[in-house]
């Protein structure tokens, strides 16, 4: 019996795996997986170091990709591939940039706009899988014009209890966005504000006496743009 057993535990495993695949904007979308610089696979990305930090394999090039309008204060929903890795979901931009396709996203300029963690109970995934996979949030109302990358990340944090076992699950979207002008901070480095042994991603307790409600996801705190 112990066959059938493992080959249902590796059958879960891949089946958690997952993508950001569609968006809209104040309940429009583009289409599936239209605007978004996909992945070549649903694996997650381990390696904090890695350019595929950023906008995952692949991911520093969106020739091809549309860009979609948007305007500063407007509502995002994403939607995800189902999961049942326990973890949070967290949003950022990159820009203003003359053209989003041409831009790798490596390096300082992100910040995040938008984060759920482990709300009543429940963590992010379990709570998006209440709404079909979806998780809505709102622009910043204070964005110059321009075109950004909006990255959305989903944090597998089954695995954190090692080292490098935390699972990044990324998607990058590409976006025009016509706002009347401000500045946000703070400001990070993809890659590099990230570090393996950082408490929000190596949590050696997380199964034997963590506790959920203390935990924020990487990346520092949401922006404040004015």
């Amino acid at each position: 019996m112990l066959k059938p057993i493992l080959s249902i535990g590796l059958i879960a495993g891949v089946s958690a795996h997952q993508n950001f695949h569609q968006f809209w904007v104040n309940n429009v979308s583009p289409g599936y997986q239209v605007g978004i610089r996909m992945p070549p696979s649903n694996n997650p990305v381990t390696d904090v170091t890695s350019n595929d930090i950023v906008c995952n394999v692949g991911g520093t090039s969106g020739t091809g990709v549309t860009t979609v309008a948007a305007k500063a204060g407007d509502t995002i929903k994403v939607q995800w591939d189902s999961s049942t890795h326990p973890g949070p979901i967290t949003h950022m931009l990159y820009g203003p940039v003359d053209s989003a396709a041409s831009t790798s996203g490596v390096g300082a300029g992100w910040f995040k706009i938008d984060e759920q963690d482990y709300v009543d109970g429940k963590w992010a995934n379990e709570i998006m899988e209440a709404v079909d996979m979806t998780h809505t949030f709102t622009l910043p109302s204070s964005l110059e014009s321009g075109e950004y990358l909006l990255r959305s990340e989903m944090l597998a944090l089954h695995g954190s209890q090692t080292l490098g076992g935390a699972q990044f699950y990324i998607g990058c979207a590409q976006l025009s966005i016509a706002g009347p002008g401000g500045d946000c901070s703070p400001k990070i480095s993809l890659p590099g504000a990230y570090k393996e042994d950082d408490a929000d991603i190596y949590i050696p307790d997380f199964y034997y006496g963590f506790d959920p409600t203390t935990y924020k996801a990487p990346g520092g705190n949401v922006a404040t743009c004015s």
